[in-house]
């Protein structure tokens, strides 16, 4: 793997207990992208997804961040390489019991060795960034949805990683909050120079952002490639998605 290339996925099989989801997954995904991926639901997006962020082992293959094997470094190494990831969770997954300036402070407190103070800085600043830093010492059950959202951006977005995975970004938003977190996301590619993956069922989100979308059907990658050029293939499965009403759809489960 070249420099550039920050995720490649090799012969991946993931699934749960022995009941393979995707299997023979190959996919690299270079600096500078914003990558969607999508599919039917059910076809396992978001079990991709928890496999590239450490969250679930694959059962054959392997996931590379940055050129490292994730699941075969230490846990001190792997601490080390996702401290350079960012990932805004399906439904926020705010913790409860914490203030919204703790949640956001809580990668740098478990991925870094930075002292409390800087991260307490670095996490108002990226409040006040996104425009939620009165809601500081609220819990999260105080705010509202598009406020949540705002919030677990700036939890995922407080090390200024490199990469950054989010799995269905603009679920539950109204049209115009989903378009300022579109925005957002495209200039932490232009300015911060971060790579965003995006798991999605929102094909506006598809066609407005994306360099490049990866279909899942069938229990792996059918096809990949610009949006513009996936709107003419002839596969069944691209073209069920692609043809699809543009109205934002609500998620399913995965």
């Amino acid at each position: 793997m070249t420099a550039s290339g920050l995720v490649e996925l090799r012969e991946l099989a993931v699934g749960y207990a022995e009941a393979p989801v995707l299997t023979g997954i190959d996919l690299r995904i270079d600096a500078g992208e914003i990558v969607s991926i999508i599919g039917a639901s059910g076809s396992g997006k978001s079990t991709l997804l928890r496999a590239m962020v450490g969250l679930l082992e694959p059962a054959a293959g392997a996931v590379y961040l940055f050129g490292q094997d994730l699941y075969a470094t230490r846990p001190r190494s792997r601490g080390r390489v996702l401290s350079r990831v960012g990932v805004l969770f399906q439904n926020d997954a705010l913790f409860s019991s914490m203030s919204v300036l703790d949640n956001v402070m809580f990668p740098g407190r478990k991925l870094t060795d930075l002292p409390d103070d800087v991260i307490h800085e670095l996490a108002l600043i990226e409040l006040a960034r996104l425009g939620v830093d009165e809601l500081a010492e609220r819990m999260p059950q105080a705010i509202s949805g598009g406020q949540a959202k705002r919030v677990a951006l700036a939890r995922a977005n407080v090390l200024a990683p490199e990469l950054i995975f989010c799995d269905e970004p603009t679920a539950s938003l109204d049209p115009i909050n989903a378009e300022v977190l579109g925005r957002e996301l495209t200039r932490l590619r232009d300015a911060q120079g971060s790579t965003v993956v995006l798991v999605t069922h929102d094909m506006q989100v598809v066609r407005s952002l994306s360099d490049r979308t990866v279909v899942i059907a069938a229990g792996g990658i059918c096809a990949a490639g610009a949006p513009a050029m996936l709107e003419g293939s002839d596969n069944p499965h691209v073209q069920a998605l692609f043809r699809l009403d543009p109205v934002r759809q609500a998620p399913g489960g995965e």
